[in-house]
């Protein structure tokens, strides 16, 4: 008797075959569209954290920049006298500060596509020379002026290349906007890497495909697994945790992520780092004492040991004493170094640098934990300070603390308006005033660490100069 012939399917029509396929089609998707929002993500931060960066660096070195002394350069419209050297310099310092390979310079008389070449940190160019404006730049520069903040632009290309450009506005001493401040950086190897990492992301996705048809589902859980962890990385990232670290050891598409995943943070942490550095090189280039606010931030750290402060509070304790009177960058040279008593109109002048420090830095994630210090070191505790007034422990912890030692710091320095005085007349007079200007909490913490320790805090060398800053004023 013949044997029955087995029904023999096609090998697209078995249930097998089909399975696989349909597991191979699905995990090549999955991998390639989550690789491929991964890049999107990616190019974005890449973007942006670039964009941050060029975009600091235009909104300090404008604060760099007399708006009358420019306004004076393009009404003379000539590049052979001192006032054109004199900004020429600070924008090739600027430069040279940040390593920028191209120039740096300012345009005025903006015009639709038009504008006019002002000052130039190295080439040549005439005062006046017209400026046509690639379209891209057009709206950008537009609300640069109207609004009179710094933006940036997405990555635009004209004959010359690829480029990102920010802007920051000069104003006079009315707060007009006299000129803008354009800082290129060359973004044509930047889009080559992007290119290249897109092509490798292509390649690796496919090689996962191929993978997970062999392996299943062990495989697809051993991928999922570490993809899970940089979403929970990415994420506490997002909410502010730049410390946070994944370790992947995949060597795989999901390696390439966990490592272009540390670079972005790695390039936030330096771009933050580079904040601080490029505000502290402007607040020094206004003539303060070196190293200054190192040690104000030295000091208090000292202070704070003797009170229970959590790791955010000591942070922003160590921010704001470092940035506690950049306000005072609005402030006339000639007000905050008068010697004599001020004038009602010269204290309510003066008054408000807490509220421009204010302003200036919460249009910067990255340094919003300085505002407590910057906004509230003048308060007081019985109410009567300001800019607003704050009485008790309605004032934030960390601007308490800073205002002991700023008072400290003052004292034992030379002020235009006062006398030196030594550590203990100072820690003296600070505990006079608790309850008044001082909280006595804080005003015991101070008087617990050993005037030694005082005296080597506020009077020994300083150990980073580099870091300096402009010494805070206490009135």
């Amino acid at each position: 008797m013949p044997k029955p012939m087995k029904a023999r399917l096609p090998v697209w029509r078995r249930l097998g075959w089909r399975l696989g396929a349909s597991f191979l089609l699905l995990t090549a998707l999955g991998i390639l569209l989550s690789g491929f929002l991964q890049y999107r993500a990616e190019e974005a931060w890449l973007r942006q954290t670039l964009g941050t960066l060029l975009l600091n660096i235009a909104r300090t070195g404008a604060l760099l920049v007399d708006g009358e002394l420019h306004r004076a350069i393009v009404q003379g419209g000539r590049t052979d006298t001192a006032a054109y050297a004199t900004v020429r310099a600070q924008l090739q310092k600027i430069r040279e500060t940040n390593r920028l390979g191209d120039p740096i310079y300012t345009l005025s008389d903006v015009r639709g596509d038009q504008a006019r070449f002002a000052v130039i940190s190295h080439g040549e160019e005439p005062v006046g020379k017209p400026y046509r404006l690639a379209p891209e730049i057009q709206p950008i520069l537009r609300r640069v002026l109207e609004e009179g903040t710094a933006a940036y632009t997405d990555i635009y290309v004209n004959e010359h290349g690829a480029w990102l450009t920010a802007f920051a506005p000069i104003p006079d001493r009315a707060g007009r906007t006299v000129a803008v401040l354009d800082v290129d950086f060359r973004a044509d190897v930047y889009r080559a890497e992007l290119a290249g990492i897109l092509r490798r992301l292509y390649l690796h996705s496919l090689a996962g495909a191929v993978l997970a048809l062999v392996a299943g589902v062990l495989l697809a859980r051993q991928i999922t697994r570490p993809v899970t962890r940089l979403s929970a990385a990415a994420r506490a990232v997002v909410e502010g945790n730049l410390s946070t670290r994944v370790r992947i050891t995949a060597r795989d598409e999901i390696g390439m992520l966990g490592n272009v995943f540390h670079l972005m943070v790695e390039r936030l942490q330096v771009s933050h780092r580079s904040m601080v550095d490029v505000l502290v090189r402007a607040l020094e280039a206004r003539g303060g004492e070196a190293g200054a606010l190192r040690r104000l931030a030295e000091a208090a750290g000292a202070l704070a040991d003797r009170l229970e402060l959590s790791p955010t509070q000591r942070e922003a304790l160590a921010l704001g004493a470092l940035l506690h009177d950049i306000g005072e960058i609005r402030t006339p040279e000639t007000l905050l170094q008068k010697p004599g008593p001020l004038t009602p109109e010269e204290r309510r002048l003066l008054a408000q640098h807490p509220v421009s420090g204010v302003e200036i830095l919460e249009r910067v994630p990255l340094l919003t934990p300085a505002l407590e210090v910057v906004g509230a070191h003048h308060e007081r505790y019985d109410g009567t300070g300001y800019p607003q007034g704050l009485q008790g422990e309605t004032t934030p912890l960390v601007a308490r603390i800073f205002a002991v030692v700023d008072a400290l710091d003052a004292m034992t320095h030379p002020r235009p308006y006062r006398t030196t005085r030594s550590v203990g007349e100072a820690l003296a007079v600070v505990e006079q005033e608790a309850g008044r200007q001082f909280d006595p909490r804080v005003v015991a913490a101070a008087r617990a660490l050993p005037e030694t320790q005082w005296a080597a805090l506020l009077l020994g060398p300083v150990p980073t100069p580099a870091a300096s800053e402009t010494a805070g004023l206490n009135r």
